[in-house]
């Protein structure tokens, strides 16, 4: 009888009340609050380091291609896809930014951009392009096509930018007149003189950029003509000309 009393006496085994686990539930959620922003952007940090990796790959395949095309002169391809179609970059996923949702769809400049170079697009067909070159994330700013934003005509104070006689300027023929001798006479103020090759980009990615129109913007990625990478707004050329020789 002794031995039921005492049972009978003991107290009852304690639980969470509601506002214990209410509390509990607020702290992990504050927690979850905390750390998932900054996994986020690691996440997106790390995927723009493979980004740049994948800029130092066109690098490398744009001077191997020139090494086995014309090593006496510099020519680069006319389409980043060139080096695919040729085994120099064999694996189409180095043309896709991780920060690309379109893969490679939406070509070289995401949809929120204002200004578009469809003519630069790549892509399977794109712009009559084989039907086994992949999409491509990437603004190649040395590419084949007809470029679009010059205005200066075949032949500029004398020099010809026309170099290979079809009668029109390619962004590849743009930019090499425009690094040898710069740019003032196509926007009415600029830099007049050779862009050092380190600050002149070959290949450019805007995916990064929340806003890709803003020159503030410094997430833009460019890998160089002589392989340095760097960040920028839009504009490149408002970096690149903090490093032209006084």
């Amino acid at each position: 009888m002794r031995i039921l009393v005492n049972r009978m006496r003991r107290a009852p085994a304690k639980g969470f009340t509601l506002i214990e686990l209410l509390v509990v539930i607020a702290i992990i959620a504050l927690l979850a609050g905390l750390i998932l922003p900054v996994l986020a952007e690691s996440r997106r940090r790390a995927r723009i380091t493979q980004c740049q990796s994948q800029l130092s790959q066109f690098h490398k395949g744009i001077v191997i291609w020139n090494d086995t095309h014309d090593r006496f002169s510099e020519r680069y391809p006319d389409r980043l896809g060139t080096m695919y179609f040729e085994k120099i970059i064999p694996d189409a996923r180095a043309f896709l930014c991780p920060l690309d949702p379109s893969l490679g769809h939406e070509g070289g400049k995401p949809p929120i951009a204002a200004s578009q170079y469809p003519e630069s697009d790549e892509g399977p067909g794109v712009n009559s392009l084989p039907t086994d070159h992949p999409y491509s994330s990437y603004l190649y700013e040395f590419n084949g096509a007809k470029c679009s934003w010059w205005s200066g005509g075949t032949s500029v104070s004398g020099v010809n930018v026309d170099t290979n006689g079809d009668g029109s300027v390619s962004w590849q023929e743009a930019k090499f007149y425009q690094q040898k001798y710069g740019d003032s006479f196509l926007y009415g103020s600029g830099y007049d003189g050779e862009y050092p090759r380190t600050w002149f980009p070959v290949v450019r990615c805007f995916w990064h950029a929340k806003l890709p129109d803003s020159n503030a913007e410094q997430e833009i990625m460019n890998v160089a003509m002589d392989g340095n990478f760097f960040p920028s707004g839009p504009k490149w050329e408002l970096e690149a000309i903090k490093y032209v020789p006084k």
